[in-house]
């Protein structure tokens, strides 16, 4: 089961690429709202799954009250399956004081920090509601995470105005001893063709980096390429997430069941609430009226790796439909799959332990090799005249 808890929708930064855009409300969870969520998400989980809970909101740490109360009353009211959660949470970094890096370390909370990068590339787009720079302080608070030697990953937002700074700032994050770094990009965004062939140029740089570190560093994930690897080497149709069912939901600050993070607090989607009723039949007639007869990555060749054809509400955010995507999004992951197909030919080549560790999976699992690792193998082997 997968399920994300708004802790609240109330934030301390305005970023100009958030998703909620200026829909946020200041809208706090309540402990009976709390303890409503948690007793669905347990009556609900089928027996023995993994229940990973990620804590979202706005900026959960402002309300670290019910932060602290999710994990007290699922020790004590779930004993029986309180070892089946695993707790993640995403957070600007601004309240993380000491008593709260306690907290998450004593509960093995898988920990994301968002952050563009250095301070000049932070600054252009996540600023905070008075207007003061807090860079500072997120700073010292990873410093704090590195030096006590606690798991965490940064998230950055790749945007058309900070993307000719990206490459620089995975360096810089590395430098830094992190070594978990994930980009998602702006695919909300106007990208024009002066940004996307900037961002060519930037994943250039990115591959020759991948390679030289982060390839041979089994513990460093950069997704782009990490995340990216199983689509080509899994044979796999492309099918949309599971977001609307019992055991993929989001739950907002007031209780209320989304499908998912792009669409939650718009009455539309709403699936009933924590206080009412789980709405199933109601939920999937909306979907019948928003999705069309043919989609448009029907016939596409990179629909195996391509988010346009797994993110509906993605797609719905953009173009009313579950089903159609955007130009925006073909043009991101087609760029990026150029890359992803240099970068793993280059693996290949080197026989590096991340493709072989995939490629062994397989052959164990009889899992079928996908078309585009089977032309990888054909051509590399070909050179080797194997």
């Amino acid at each position: 089961m997968e399920c994300t808890l708004y802790l609240t929708d109330d934030c301390n930064l305005k970023c100009s690429y958030c998703y909620e855009g200026s829909k946020k409300n200041k809208s706090y969870m309540s402990e009976a709202t709390l303890e409503r969520a948690l007793d669905f998400i347990a009556k609900n989980n089928l027996p023995n799954d993994p229940i990973d809970l990620l804590l979202l909101g706005g900026e959960p740490l402002l309300n670290k009250k019910i932060l602290f109360k999710t994990i007290d009353i699922i020790n004590h009211k779930y004993p029986e399956i309180k070892h089946l959660f695993r707790y993640q949470m995403t957070t600007n970094g601004i309240l993380l004081d000491d008593n709260t890096l306690k907290f998450i370390e004593d509960n093995q909370i898988e920990l994301s920090i968002s952050i563009d990068g250095d301070r000049e590339t932070h600054n252009l787009n996540r600023k905070s509601i008075n207007g003061k720079d807090v860079y500072d302080i997120i700073f010292r608070n990873m410093q704090k995470l590195l030096q006590r030697q606690m798991p965490f990953s940064v998230r950055m937002t790749a945007t058309a105005n900070n993307v000719h700074l990206l490459s620089h700032n995975v360096r810089y994050f590395y430098e830094l001893g992190i070594r978990k770094v994930n980009i998602g990009m702006d695919e909300l965004g106007d990208w024009d063709k002066k940004s996307l062939q900037v961002l060519d140029q930037q994943l250039e740089l990115l591959d020759t980096y991948y390679l030289e570190y982060f390839a041979n560093d089994e513990d460093a994930v950069l997704n782009l390429y990490d995340y990216k690897l199983s689509t080509f080497i899994f044979k796999r149709r492309p099918v949309y997430c599971s977001a609307g069912s019992k055991g993929h939901l989001v739950i907002n600050s007031k209780g209320e069941f989304y499908p998912c993070g792009y669409v939650a607090n718009e009455p539309l989607w709403e699936e009933g609430s924590v206080f009412t009723s789980f709405k199933r039949k109601e939920f999937l007639s909306t979907v019948r009226t928003h999705v069309k007869k043919v989609s448009s990555c029907i016939d596409c060749d990179i629909a195996f790796t391509c988010c346009g054809a797994k993110c509906g509400f993605l797609n719905f955010s953009r173009t009313g439909f579950l089903n159609v995507n955007v130009k925006t999004t073909c043009n991101l992951q087609r760029i990026l799959y150029n890359h992803n197909v240099k970068v793993f030919e280059e693996l290949y080549r080197a026989y590096n332990k991340k493709i072989i560790k995939l490629l062994k999976i397989a052959m164990d699992e009889q899992i079928p090799l996908g078309e585009p690792i089977l032309q990888i193998i054909e051509k590399v082997e070909g050179e080797r005249g194997g």
